[in-house]
Formats: structure tokens, sequence, C-alpha cells
């Protein structure tokens, strides 16, 4: 019997379901947490960027990618762990991927070639603080 795991997330957030059949509605197998994803720019970066100068005295501000989009990633790489060592481990053959349009850019961003094969489903959507039967609803309706 096949096991689909199906993983609703946004960035702070995650759940991971399981089920045995379509028919059947998911149970909770765990929940991750990344408060950091949730906090303010300033919260998370205690200085300005820094500056450079160049020609004639004219500085400008570095530019680099925000903490808060830093976060997001590092978030996103925690759960594409923590799939892939559960479908190495053979706890599921098949993945459903639930999150808002683009934590769920983020998230397939990071996926690797087997977990990424083993995706039968992306559904754009923050469903992470419904119940088990709305997720169900949403997936498989």
């Amino acid at each position: 019997m096949e096991k689909i795991w199906i993983l609703v997330a946004d960035s702070a957030h995650a759940r991971i379901l399981a089920t045995t059949a379509r028919t059947a509605v998911p149970t909770e197998v765990t929940r991750l947490e990344h408060p950091e994803s949730r906090l303010k720019e300033s919260e998370l970066v205690a200085d300005q960027p820094g500056r450079s100068r160049e020609s004639l005295a004219q500085g400008h501000a570095m530019s680099e990618a925000s903490a808060t989009v830093q976060e997001e990633a590092a978030f996103a790489g925690e759960l594409v762990q923590t799939l892939e060592k559960a479908r190495q481990e053979g706890r599921f053959s098949d993945l459903i991927l639930v999150a808002s349009p683009h934590f769920l850019g983020v998230i397939r961003q990071k996926l690797n070639g087997p977990l990424e094969k083993s995706v039968i489903q992306s559904v754009s959507k923050n469903l992470v603080n419904e119940s088990e039967s709305v997720i169900h609803q949403n997936i498989f309706n």
C-alpha cells in the first residue's frame, strides 16, 4: 500500500500529514516551526547594510537579500531535508505540496531530483491553519 505525505506550509509553520488513500482524510505526522520567518526585517538585522565608496566620494548602500527572504529559504531547506530523510527511509512514496504561491516556489527551488520526482501534486493555497478535512477537500476534490 502506497503512503502519501502532504506538506502543508507557510513561511513559518509546516504540517506533514499522511494518508494511504485519496478517499481517506489524512492524519498529522508532525509539525515544524520557524518563528524567525515571522520577525520583521529590523528584528533580524541589527545594522544597516554597509556602504561602499566609489569614485568622487559617491557612496551607495550595498544590496543584499533581505533577512526575511533568507529565513524563508532556510525554513524551506529544513523542510526539504526532513522530507528527503523520510523518503530515503521509505516512509512515503508520493508527496503533495500545499503552500502559498510564493512559498511553494521557494520550496520547489530547494527540491532535489529524487524528492522532486515523488511530488505528484502541488496546491497553491495557504492551508496550514485548516483542519485535516478542509485540507483533504482542497487536495482531492
